[in-house]
């Protein structure tokens, strides 16, 4: 009796964390079908997401200049020694002159890039609309020179082209032509739909100098929620996860946008240098995609090519190889210098969390699922050494390569 009263006390835990999972789990799976696909849901949830997208914007912008922030803040304190009634009003101080730089900083970059990119990226668009069917009968012409040497692949090249081109004249009469007053309308919503988003944008920068003023308010608000909800240890478990979370994400997020940059710009000098077509163009396409990691320059590479191949074909292909040249670089070299192993991931994690998230929540998943999953993995991770920790088992995984058993009531391990 004693015996099976000891097995099922043992055993109690292991069911109440699988109990717990599994509930935490299908909760989440529950909440997001029907978010999904209850239409009364989903409009509601649009609405609100609608309503809070300045104060996004806002947590979002502060979120990325908060580091920069601190950065100045402990710089400023650091180098001026005063007594503790005046400590607090130069904390304050520099907290105000940090956010300043920091505001003068982002409304600088956002100045740079449109004076610089934008005038040249209007320019290219607008030349590759007015020079793109030239450029198109010039691709197909050469492609004619290359197929003519081979009857079989002619005869495919000749229907291919016939078919398009029926299909792309009965488009037009049929689609085009006949909805050009909702086409009108849609650019006008287009418009409209920008001109919102700048509006959305100043607001939340407003918010973003809110955020950065209040922050710490809102973590004392947070911590004292917590440890009036939540017993001492599970206030502290939680409070050590959200800082993890914070490292992951900041560290992630902050240096996927600066290591884009960096490519992007690497990319225009180099495209500049070998005479490449459209090099803003292209380079902001890149440099965009970059930030999605793993697939981002995959997907960046497939348009790019496509338009530089329109102009040359010869081109196109140096293009690709400068390309594969400047995506090894950033790969071993610039990327893990900024990025380091801030999500604490090995690459198959990267790629399964990428597909995964990016499967179910679409771009948006791809681009913030790998720390997102960093965060689970850390979770999981910490669970598995608590419990590894009671049965005073090894903690790093290198030690379970070779085992063959683990003797239950010893605990000690029997290698192959």
């Amino acid at each position: 009796m004693n015996s099976e009263k000891k097995t099922n006390w043992n055993i109690r835990p292991y069911l109440a964390m699988g109990l717990t999972a599994f509930i935490v789990i299908a909760v989440s799976i529950v909440f997001y079908f029907f978010i999904a696909r209850y239409s009364g849901a989903s409009k509601f949830f649009s609405l609100v997401v609608k309503a809070l997208q300045p104060i996004l914007v806002g947590v979002f912008l502060g979120y990325l200049l908060n580091p920069l922030v601190t950065r100045i803040q402990n710089f400023i304190c650091g180098r001026v020694k005063s007594e503790k009634k005046v400590a607090k009003w130069i904390k304050n101080s520099a907290r105000g002159i940090g956010i300043i730089i920091a505001m003068a900083l982002l409304i600088l970059a956002i100045v740079l890039l449109v004076w610089l990119i934008g005038p040249q990226l209007y320019t290219t668009i607008e030349g590759l609309i007015v020079t793109l069917p030239s450029q198109a009968k010039s691709t197909v012409n050469w492609l004619k020179e290359v197929i003519q040497q081979n009857d079989a692949l002619e005869k495919y090249a000749e229907t291919i082209i016939t078919e398009v081109t029926v299909f792309t004249q009965n488009l037009l009469k049929t689609e085009v032509i006949p909805r050009t007053k909702e086409i009108i309308t849609s650019v006008t919503g287009g418009i409209m739909v920008v001109a919102k988003g700048l509006i959305n944008f100043i607001i939340g920068m407003i918010v973003c100098i809110y955020v950065l003023i209040e922050k710490d308010h809102f973590k004392g608000i947070f911590k004292k929620a917590l440890y009036a909800f939540f017993p001492i240890r599970a206030a502290n478990s939680i409070l050590k996860t959200a800082r993890k979370s914070d490292k992951i994400f900041g560290g992630f997020i902050v240096g996927k946008i600066i290591d884009s940059i960096i490519i992007g710009i690497l990319t225009y000098i180099v495209l500049l240098i070998f005479r490449i077509p459209y090099p803003v163009l292209v380079s902001v396409i890149v440099g965009v995609t970059n930030v999605i990691p793993f697939f981002g320059p995959y997907i960046g590479a497939i348009p790019s090519t496509l338009l530089v191949l329109l102009a040359s074909p010869i081109k196109a292909l140096y293009f690709i190889i400068i390309l594969i040249v400047i995506q090894q670089l950033d790969g071993n070299i610039i990327g893990p210098k900024i990025l380091g192993n801030s999500t604490g991931l090995s690459s198959f994690w990267v790629v399964f969390a990428i597909m995964l998230f990016g499967g179910v929540f679409g771009f948006w998943g791809m681009l913030f699922g790998v720390p997102i999953f960093g965060v689970i993995y850390f979770i999981i991770d910490n669970i598995s050494e608590y419990f590894l920790k009671k049965k005073n088992m090894p903690l790093h995984s290198e030690h379970y390569n070779d085992i063959d058993i683990v003797d239950p009531e010893t605990h000690k391990i029997t290698n192959k």
